[in-house]
Formats: structure tokens, sequence, C-alpha cells
């Protein structure tokens, strides 16, 4: 009996996943494949390095709470500048949202339109933003965080100037619908960035400074109030 069991292992083992269906099994799943090539790398000492799995996934494994790779694990200082160069990013971006209301008059007579009209601007720049939050959050994840802040906000600053530039109503409509668009990348994904870089409880005070980045921006870009 002993020998019969050892040999229906034996042919277990060295059988395909796809051969599994035929013996009245199910195929192994590529997760429990990939957790085996994991362990492996973590039992010969080189967790940190990325690998390349059977069908060609690159898997990096962390080495635990002390990973160097971790962004957690950066340097307090490298971390602090992310934050602070993040923080200026939201609120250059946001401020473009509400900063064209003051010159809503000034734009509705060099376009020839009505006040209520020249709001389709301000308008458009924050459906561009509701747009782009739908995808700009999976692309973070696929290609990384920083590729996404930067492109998006090289095209943030050509379409700003395109807003500023252009000679008709239509132009401006359109140039501030793609400044909102490129704008979503950072007002939607910094929180994420936060998170990335900090534990839980150092959030808590990185958190602030963020929000008052995304707030602060709207209410100093107010034109201030007129006295009667």
């Amino acid at each position: 009996m002993s020998d019969d069991s050892s040999h229906a292992e034996k042919a277990l083992s060295t059988t395909e996943p796809g051969e599994l269906s035929s013996l009245g099994g199910s195929p192994a799943p590529q997760l429990e494949r990939d957790s085996r090539v994991a362990i492996d790398l973590e039992l010969q000492g080189k967790s940190n390095m990325p690998t390349q799995s059977q069908d060609g996934r690159i898997l990096v494994v962390s080495s635990g709470d002390d990973d160097p790779l971790d962004p957690r694990n950066w340097p307090l200082l490298s971390r602090c500048k992310n934050i602070a160069i993040l923080s200026l990013l939201i609120f250059v971006q946001g401020w473009a949202g509400a900063a064209s209301s003051i010159a809503n008059s000034a734009a509705s007579s060099e376009f020839h339109v009505g006040n209520v009209a020249e709001n389709l601007a301000t308008a458009m720049y924050l459906f561009g933003i509701s747009a782009g939050s739908l995808f700009v959050g999976p692309l973070s994840e696929t290609v990384g965080r920083n590729p996404t802040y930067l492109v998006s906000t090289f095209f943030y600053l050509m379409f700003v100037l395109g807003s500023a530039l252009t000679p008709t109503f239509g132009g401006q409509v359109v140039c501030r619908f793609l400044v909102g668009l490129f704008a979503s990348a950072t007002l939607a994904i910094n929180g994420s960035s936060v998170r990335d870089q900090f534990h839980p409880v150092k959030r808590a005070f990185v958190f602030p400074i963020i929000a008052w980045a995304n707030v602060a921006c709207k209410h100093i870009s107010l034109p201030p109030p007129q006295l009667h």
C-alpha cells in the first residue's frame, strides 16, 4: 500500500498542471507557484531582488518590515522633500481651477460672451478632474507614481499656456477641460503617495499638510469681497 501511494505522489509531482484534469484534479493556482518561488528566494537570502517567474512575470519579494526598497523605510528627509514637492504641485494645480474666476469679467469681454457663459471654463476644468480621476488611480498603480506625476504635469503646463494664449472662447473651454484632465493626476492620487511613504501613525501628521494644500489653494485664489 505504501509503494502505491509513493508511486502516486511521484506521478502527481511530475505531472504538468494542465494534465491534472485527466487525473480528476484541478490545475494548481498560479499564485501558489509564485509563492513557492518567493519562498525559495527568501531561503536563498535574495528576497530583496526581483526575479522572473515561469510565465515571464516579474516578482518583487519584500524581506520584511526593514526592507530598504520599501518607501516607508527611506530617509525621513527624502520623504519630507517628496511631501513638500507634492504639496506645492497640489497647491498650484488646484489654484488654477479657481483663479480664472478672478478674471471672469475681463475674459467675457475679451471673448464677447456673457459672464454665465464664461463660467463654463471653470465648469469644464472641474469636469476634466472628475473624468481623469477615473483612470489615474489604476494608471499610477501600473506605471508608478513618478511617471504619472511628471507626464501629467508637463501636459498640464502646456494646456495652461494654451488657455492663456487662445484667441477664441471655444479654445479656452477645450484647454480648460484638458487642464483639469491632466491636473487630476496630482489631485486624485496624492493621498496614495502619502500612504506609500509613511506608516499609519506618521500619516496622521502628514495628511493634514496635504489636506491644507488641497483646501487653501482654492480659498487663496478667490477674489476679495467687494465693499459697497
